[in-house]
């Protein structure tokens, strides 16, 4: 029997949930109803919805050039493909009989010359597959944001301790929401393009990474400054060649380390933000890391590579524990209470269990084991919910799993409990769109103080707030 049969029915086709009070699921008209009607819990949230005139579009490379190219001479023509695109681009240039009229010796010699640099190339990448991507495909390839090229949210992050909601735009600027506040700062530099990620510094309440194609950009935002905007000057730009694009940030628990993450790099850098300084961690096989987790109480990092392999480091003594996942790579991880990670292979319908279990020896053995599995299925209304899972949160005490899918546009949330040393998970409810929205990402807030409360980017650019709140007279 799946687990899906023990989910409340979707609202109907007019209608839409926003809220569970009590294990009643509260659903109302979708154009004209809203969250306040049966909670106040998430009334000051911030209202949030980035629409296609809120922000205007980055330029892709591909877009036309505003200006009139001019007729320059060979040289010139190569030296600037070099200076623009590389060595490859520029012999590719003397190579071209379309391009190089003028010099048939230069043409041979170029594509001789490439001839072997596509040889050498080729070695490369058979060697080291994570390479063949470059720029902003990385992202797209190992981000968790459904359709991150074209979302218009990218990625976002609650802080941990405040009310506080920073998200990136398809513009790659970052915005920040709180209800302290009636103004919303924009965080824009330069050196910030392809956002792929965010992470507020725990026991601060102003300051935030952001990865993207160029490294780390630490902001430092005061939350008294009525400056919506804030210079260049109020970011540290953290990079390492080699390390380009980051796919991921994470701030320890404490606040003292930074890790960044580069699907091309095998090492994982650790970062002194204060020194701008880093330690790599690094190890041969598995290709580059993707992305890493840390855990609740700052003493494991989980590292997920761009192959099968994945490392569960111990930050006392910075040993990693190597496993490997069955049949794919590692695409969505995240911790829990007792130091329990929960992880989802790309393309497998299931979730897996990994804790340290302490038998009556004393001996420690490392167990990862099936908890879920959420093999695709139709429901009644004739929607689908469940297969390959393309990212999942947890709530920071345990209590609620919430997994975004692959195939299906519906989330569905789970309850989770963990007795003795054995998680048992119940079903909850599920969150649907309005009009044809597709889930984009997700993410708990830190410090919701009346149960959960799970924030979705809808693909329209919606930013919905959905409570699961249980009374203290229930």
């Amino acid at each position: 029997m799946s687990i899906f049969n023990g989910f409340p029915e979707l609202p109907g086709p007019e209608e839409t949930a926003y809220c569970k009070i009590n294990e009643v699921y509260c659903c109302a008209n979708g154009r004209y109803g809203n969250v306040t009607t049966f909670t106040n819990s998430t009334k000051n949230h911030p209202k949030i919805n980035v629409t296609k005139d809120f922000h205007h579009h980055r330029l892709s490379d591909e877009n036309i050039s505003v200006y009139v190219d001019v007729e320059d001479n060979l040289l010139k023509k190569i030296t600037s493909v070099w200076y623009k695109q590389g060595f490859l681009e520029a012999l590719g240039v003397a190579a071209d009989p379309n391009v190089n009229r003028d010099s048939k010796t230069l043409a041979v010699a170029a594509t001789y010359a490439l001839k072997v640099a596509n040889l050498f190339t080729a070695l490369r990448y058979f060697m080291q597959p994570h390479l063949k991507d470059i720029g902003p495909k990385i992202v797209s390839k190992y981000s968790r944001t459904r359709n991150w090229g074209s979302a218009p949210v990218k990625c976002m992050a609650w802080h941990p301790h405040t009310t506080k909601i920073a998200i990136a735009t398809a513009d790659d600027n970052v915005r920040v929401y709180s209800p302290e506040v009636s103004f919303v700062s924009t965080l824009k530099c330069k050196a910030q393009g392809h956002v792929s990620s965010l992470s507020w510094r725990p026991y601060s309440a102003s300051e935030i990474a952001v990865g993207c194609e160029q490294g780390v950009i630490v902001w430092t935002v005061d939350p008294n400054s009525m400056f919506t905007k804030p210079s260049s000057s109020n970011a540290v730009v953290l990079k390492r060649s080699g390390h380009s694009p980051v796919t991921d940030v994470s701030w320890s628990p404490n606040g003292d380390l930074l890790i960044s993450c580069c699907g091309a790099d095998t090492s994982m850098l650790v970062w002194d933000v204060a020194m701008e300084t880093a330690i790599p961690l690094r190890r041969v096989a598995g290709g580059g890391i993707v992305f890493a987790r840390w855990s609740l109480t700052a003493n494991k990092i989980f590292a997920a590579t761009s192959s099968i392999i994945f490392r569960v480091w111990d930050t006392q003594s910075w040993t990693p524990e190597r496993w490997c996942a069955r049949g794919c790579r590692v695409v969505a991880a995240c911790w829990g209470p007792k130091d329990v990670v929960l992880f989802a292979a790309k393309g497998e319908p299931i979730v897996y269990s990994l804790n340290n279990t302490s038998l009556l020896n004393g001996a420690r053995i490392s167990k990862a084991q099936p908890v879920l599995d959420v093999t695709k299925v139709e429901l009644s209304t004739g929607e689908s919910v469940g297969g390959p899972i393309l990212d999942m949160c947890w709530e920071p005490t345990g209590r609620y799993l919430a997994l975004l899918f692959e195939e299906s546009y519906i989330i569905a949330v789970f309850c989770t409990t963990q007795l003795m040393m054995q998680l048992n998970v119940t079903p909850c409810c599920f969150i649907s769109g309005l009009d044809n929205e597709v889930p984009s990402t997700m993410a708990f807030q830190q410090n919701f103080t009346d149960g959960a409360c799970l924030t979705i980017a809808w693909s329209s650019g919606r930013i919905q707030h959905f409570p699961i709140i249980y009374t203290e007279s229930y």
